[in-house]
């Protein structure tokens, strides 16, 4: 006799300020996720909160997805893609890219390359050793890992029917701050820059990294995704108000299994 599937699926949210829970039902009548958070205090480990947190849901075994927030991961662009051979290729470069901001401490991450081999690939490093603690501390809480993601490339995938065709700014925020990337009419990414300045900046930061791109401010559409896991995301109408094209694309948990 086959297995019955897990009755339920999981998203975990794992930030230096902030881990959350959300369990979802599956089945005939599934039902919204039901998002747990907790914050985590300066200096403590997220992931000692997180295994307090899911041991408070509760969940039975999940299948889980995990978002990380863009603070935890190194995220660097790999020109040339296209010329790369194969993703064994793609790979050796990346490490490379990442080394040579980051040192010989690369040789200690899990680094991934986007697969596509466009023009400018993104890739992304995480410690090893990290990764392995939070997949061991979700195991033990019954949340069996499908997936692990940082927020830039979840947020990518949700902003991207809003993207292609164009060149367009994209824009993903968190509580624990913000990325910036350009992206070319064929989906190529030409800069990626962070920040860590709360809503009340981003206009003069979103202007600063427009100039250091040789482009005027607000010359381009900008998508903002704003990752909202149990409460509203910041407001940004103050970037429309400084002229800016703006699409503002909602991601919360749910979106996650979508």
């Amino acid at each position: 006799m086959s297995r019955l599937p897990w009755r339920e699926a999981a998203t975990v949210w794992v930030a230096p300020s902030q881990v959350g829970v959300a369990l979802r039902r599956r089945g005939w009548r599934r039902a919204p996720a039901q998002p747990h958070a907790a914050p985590v205090a300066a200096g403590s480990d997220a992931l000692q909160a997180l295994a307090r947190l899911a041991a408070d849901a509760a969940p039975a075994q999940a299948h889980t997805r995990i978002v990380v927030s863009n603070r935890f991961v190194r995220t660097a662009l790999l020109p040339h893609g296209q010329a790369l051979r194969g993703a064994n290729e793609r790979h050796l470069a990346a490490r490379e890219v990442l080394r040579s901001t980051h040192g010989d401490a690369v040789d200690t991450w899990t680094v991934t390359v986007d697969g596509q081999g466009s023009a400018s690939t993104l890739a992304a490093g995480l410690d090893a050793g990290w990764l392995a603690s939070l997949l061991a501390t979700g195991r033990e809480a019954g949340l069996h890992a499908v997936s692990v993601r940082p927020l830039l490339a979840v947020a990518a995938a949700s902003a991207w029917p809003h993207l292609a065709g164009r060149e367009a700014w994209l824009l993903v925020t968190e509580p624990d701050g913000a990325m910036l990337a350009r992206i070319d009419a064929q989906g190529a990414w030409r800069s990626l820059r962070s920040a860590h300045e709360g809503p009340a900046a981003w206009a003069q930061w979103l202007a600063r990294c427009s100039l250091l791109d040789g482009l005027a401010p607000a010359s381009l559409p900008l998508v903002h995704v704003a990752w909202d896991w149990a409460a509203p995301a910041a407001e940004d109408s103050h970037l429309a108000a400084a002229g800016w094209d703006l699409k503002t694309v909602p991601l919360g948990p749910g979106a996650v299994w979508a």
